[in-house]
């Protein structure tokens, strides 16, 4: 199989914004070491990240996005702890690599805590480990397959509509990515993809409105993420039963 380089449109880089208000009673009733614009400020940050992060997450866990991918049900998903086989999976995914071998692991913070405790998991351990299984034991078993870093996704939002029930979630639950994450990224760097940003856009402005006294903050900021190479993505989707 014979692979080129070829050019790809980029794709424009949107406005991404998102405003708060700090009251007079905010301005009023705060002491040091708070300070409420600066405050309000880094909580639309975390949100921007967080919003961010969900439409990342709903892009790499969608099968007509990364189609190189197996979809576990049953008994072969991994939270089947007497049936399952995660490591003949991760094998079968490390063998069908298309272009670039995998070097990193994706999965959520409950599912890791679920394949620590996986009963072949362990029996690669049995020799060397005794006791609780950690981030590093597991990195231990699948470093022979190429892998650098397991990245345990751990943020949560709240995906209920305004008006009714809050439904907190995890954001990274249920399925497991492989990926190649380039260790220095450069013109000539293979890697999946890249977030594209505008220099020096990011900017933060204030503006004071009256009835009611407040001040609004909008964060405003121009960038895009481009997913540039599928190929260098697996997808193993519902490996744990959710």
């Amino acid at each position: 199989m014979n692979f080129s380089r070829k050019f790809v449109p980029g794709q424009p880089l949107n406005e991404h914004s998102l405003s708060d208000s700090v009251y007079k009673d905010d301005y009023d009733q705060t002491d040091d070491p708070f300070e409420p614009e600066s405050d309000t400020t880094e909580n639309i940050l975390s949100v921007m990240e967080l919003i961010d992060e969900k439409a990342m997450t709903d892009m790499v866990t969608n099968t007509s996005i990364v189609t190189n991918n197996t979809t576990l049900s049953g008994q072969s998903q991994w939270s089947d702890l007497e049936h399952s086989n995660p490591v003949k999976d991760i094998t079968a995914a490390v063998n069908s690599a298309l272009f670039v071998d995998f070097n990193t692991l994706v999965l959520g913070r409950n599912d890791s805590n679920v394949l620590i405790n996986h009963p072949e998991i362990r029996d690669y351990l049995k020799w060397t480990k005794s006791g609780p299984v950690g981030y590093q034991d597991l990195l231990g078993v699948f470093a022979p397959f190429g892998f650098k870093q397991i990245l345990i996704g751990k943020a949560k939002a709240n995906l209920g509509k305004d008006g009714l029930a809050d439904d907190i979630q995890r954001l990274w639950s249920g399925d497991v990515l492989l990926a190649y994450v380039t260790d220095r990224p450069g013109r000539k760097q293979i890697n999946r993809g890249y977030k594209f940003q505008l220099e020096n856009s990011r900017e933060v402005t204030k503006e004071y409105i009256n009835n009611p006294p407040k001040t609004e903050i909008v964060v405003r900021d121009y960038y895009n993420y481009q997913l540039l190479l599928p190929e260098a993505y697996y997808l193993i989707k519902n490996a744990f039963a959710s």
